[in-house]
């Protein structure tokens, strides 16, 4: 029989309970609620990294200073004996890098170690530095730092390690990074930590089985992070940490071996965070969690969880565990979306993670998406594929080369029509491991699914069904690099009257749209965030494609879940008519950029017999900006989910009509029959998404 272990809660809210209920047994012991005490609050620590290379090392007589810490600071800890205060010292052969700039924009270092240790120690340098009115120490030596000034403040780079070795009652050396601003010639420096740490204890009869415990964050915890200080007349504050890098990490590995009732600390980037949990597992690898309120670590401060009963049991995990990445703030019912891999490693699921990640904030960057954040709970569940990449077809549905990935995507190389995957395996497996759908917040109908493809060819598609189901594909195209989009070579000679035909588009029409500069998570934000969660239809055309019939009505307009309510197939009377095109007037008057509302012959794939709302959007090419009826449409779709009846009169108050392109970026800047006509490859549109009736 396999071993199990439970973990004690870090916190209990009656959803976060009910989701870390699905991880256990049915027979788990009730979870006692675990709070963090603060046990000092000082203004700094002391924490290692990587060396300093981009310097130049002056030789000299050398250099002797006195170098502490602000109280908190430290290269190992020593608490006294009522456990409230964290002693400060230095161990023996401790280094530290100090940088000055003489004003020839040039860097110079010079290296200070220590023989001695304690509170304050004696450093000495071999190396000297040019006369300067500011010098910047690092320590550890061992940490890489980017370093800029900006003004009266300086930038930096710092790396708070994701993986951790316990230490009984200490800190593993090399995890924690510390500045100082400072003049050597002042004969004493004190270094200002840049973290904040975790304390624990264990007990129960499975501590010593126990192989890690694992920090998972709502939001980014360890990795590299800018840091701005503000260094005004030699005072330092308003640091500002922005743990967005490429390769952050929302989790934090502390490795053990543990003792029972032994001090533990783990180093954690100073956050907010929404929600965080603790995770422990034991032998045979069987994790359960433990989910936290929000809460605040802040830099230089230990905060002490105290004893953590872990109990005499073990309790199976079973199977793939969903992280939430974003919680819903509402007050409603959570508007629940859910990011899965395909065609990711083991070793590959972090960068899964930083992918999906990356994704889902250029979706909420997007308006309405932006503004209506708060609504919105995203899961992210990996599951691993025994191959990298995808299956690749003939273009009709035929694989030619197979790869072993978990649900079984594949399209063609030129082609993109056949795209496809399991939506069998798919939905299932969201059903199963979904913690909304689980606990029968949604249906798995409710809940459109994003699967990230870790591969680099060009692609993507939304597969639709009748009852609101909606799956999305959408590849890592040309490994992130840039992509633009263009406007349909052929636009109507007439918004109203399709018998004219069309004509060329003008090089002044493609100067007032402006071209889409982005990359893979452009297509994302079209077909999941457009076509999968908002039900669009396209809004593009094709130029050897002929017009639409006459009056034909679009017949997913009907659909239990309606679909493509933003194409209309009468000009005298659109879906945006009353609330919209009636109001353009008096809407231009609280802001001009609603000019932009009107009827535009051309979509859903035809040039004619087909109107729109807006002449460009992000249906038509991709860019971050979805027009007036489709924000409508989408803020619609997004009270439904949450149980809550759409206003018109709050919708405009709250709606923001910016296209980052024409309004943000000079569109003199993006002419695509420019110069920069070459800077980046020219992306067709890609097909309509698949309606499953």
């Amino acid at each position: 029989m396999k071993a199990r272990f439970f973990i004690a809660a870090v916190a209990a809210s009656a959803a976060l309970a009910a989701c870390s209920e699905r991880n256990m047994a049915p027979s788990a012991p009730e979870v006692p609620e675990i709070t963090a005490s603060e046990i000092y609050s000082t203004k700094n620590i002391k924490y290692p990294g990587q060396p300093v290379t981009d310097f130049i090392t002056l030789p000299g007589e050398g250099i002797t200073v006195l170098s502490s810490f602000d109280e908190s600071t430290k290269t190992h800890i020593e608490m006294n004996s009522s456990g409230t205060f964290a002693g400060v010292y230095w161990n023996p052969g401790d280094s530290f890098v100090m940088l000055a700039n003489n004003g020839d924009e040039e860097l110079y270092g010079a290296t200070f170690t220590t023989s001695e240790g304690g509170d304050v120690a004696t450093f000495t340098s071999t190396g000297s530095l040019p006369s300067s009115n500011n010098f910047f120490g690092f320590y550890p030596t061992t940490q890489v730092y980017s370093f800029a000034s900006y003004g009266l403040g300086y930038g930096f780079t710092i790396s708070i390690p994701a993986e951790q070795t316990a230490v009984a009652g200490n800190v593993e050396s090399g995890t924690i990074p510390s500045v100082c601003f400072s003049n050597p010639s002042s004969a004493r420096i004190k270094f200002m930590s840049m973290a904040s740490l975790l304390k624990f204890k264990l007990s129960g009869g499975l501590v010593s089985s126990i192989n890690t415990v694992t920090l998972k964050a709502s939001s980014p915890v360890s990795g590299p992070c800018y840091a701005l200080v503000c260094n005004t007349n030699g005072s330092y504050n308003n640091f500002y940490y922005d743990v967005g890098l490429p390769g952050t990490s929302n989790k934090i590995t502390l490795t053990g071996p543990f003792t029972a009732d032994t001090d533990y600390y783990m180093v954690v980037a100073p956050e907010e965070l929404s929600s965080f949990s603790l995770i422990f597992t034991g032998d045979g690898g069987f994790v359960t969690k433990s989910v936290s309120t929000p809460f605040s670590f802040e830099r230089g401060h230990i905060l002490d969880f105290g004893t953590i009963d872990i109990g005499d049991s073990y309790y199976e995990f079973p199977g793939p565990e969903a992280e939430q990445f974003m919680r819903s703030t509402s007050g409603l019912k959570p508007v629940t979306l859910v990011v899965v891999p395909d065609g990711f490693t083991a070793a590959e699921i972090p960068e899964f993670e930083r992918l999906a990640k990356s994704g889902i904030k250029a979706l909420f960057v997007t308006e309405p998406f932006k503004s209506y954040k708060s609504y919105f709970n995203v899961w992210l569940i990996p599951v691993a594929s025994a191959e990298s990449g995808a299956n690749i077809t003939d273009g009709n549905g035929t694989i030619t080369t197979p790869r072993d990935c978990y649900f079984g995507s594949k399209w063609g190389v030129e082609s993109y029509g056949d795209m496809n995957l399991d939506d069998n395996k798919l939905f299932n497996f969201v059903s199963t491991y979904c913690p909304d759908i689980v606990d029968r917040t949604h249906t798995v109908n409710e809940v459109p699914v994003l699967v990230i493809i870790n591969d680099e060819r060009y692609g993507g598609i939304c597969h639709s069904w009748s009852n609101g189901k909606a799956c999305c594909q959408a590849p890592v195209s040309f490994g992130g690099g840039t992509l633009r989009w263009d406007y349909p070579e052929i636009t109507a000679v007439s918004e109203s009257d399709p018998s004219q035909g069309t004509r060329q588009t003008t090089n002044d029409e493609y100067q007032d749209y402006g071209v889409n500069y982005g990359d893979w998570r452009n297509t994302l934000v079209h077909e999941y965030g457009g076509h999968a969660f908002s039900r669009l239809g396209d809004e593009y055309w094709y130029k050897n494609v002929g017009p639409s019939p006459a009056t034909e009505a679009i017949t997913q307009h009907s659909w239990p879940v309606p679909f493509a309510l933003n194409i209309s197939a009468t000009y005298n009377a659109p879906p945006w008519k009353s609330d919209l095109l009636d109001r353009r007037a008096e809407l231009m008057a609280s802001d001009p950029l609603y000019s932009r509302i009107g009827v535009f012959q051309g979509g859903e794939v035809s040039p004619l017999n087909r109107w729109r709302c807006e002449k460009i959007s992000c249906m038509i090419d991709n860019r971050f900006y979805f027009s007036s009826w489709q924000r409508e449409l989408i803020v619609k779709r997004i009270m439904t989910l949450a149980g809550a009846t759409f206003d018109l009169a709050q919708f405009l108050s709250k709606d923001v009509a910016i296209d980052p392109v024409r309004d943000v970026v000079s569109s003199g800047v993006m002419d695509p029959k420019g110069n920069d006509a070459g800077l980046a490859p020219l992306m067709p549109p890609l097909p309509p998404p698949v309606l499953h009736d």
